[in-house]
């Protein structure tokens, strides 16, 4: 399983507490999704995108899977900032 860095607790954890605020989440839902992603970075093909695709504007079908767990929590670490960045900027901006 990969570790995940002190910064990607930090931005997962205001993400979560503020989906958890906002009724989103529940925290057991929240567990749940935990434990999703401990799986998701655990080395070996995607098993949570398998069977899944999705279609280029030219109709071209591409697998969603990410076989590379390092690359999955690339893109889970990058999700989670990018969500805190732009609910932070809207905040400063309302």
């Amino acid at each position: 399983m990969a570790t995940v860095t002190r910064t990607f607790k930090e931005q997962f954890d205001i993400w979560a507490a503020r989906k958890i605020s906002n009724g989103d989440f529940t925290v057991e839902s929240m567990e749940e999704l935990k434990s999703m992603l401990r799986k998701d970075f655990t080395p070996g093909p995607d098993q949570l995108r398998d069977g899944l695709g999705f279609l280029t504007n030219s109709g071209v079908a591409i697998p969603a899977t990410i076989d590379d767990h390092e690359e999955r929590y690339r893109v889970w670490n990058a999700y989670f900032t990018s969500e805190n960045a732009e609910y932070e900027k809207a905040r400063k901006s309302a």
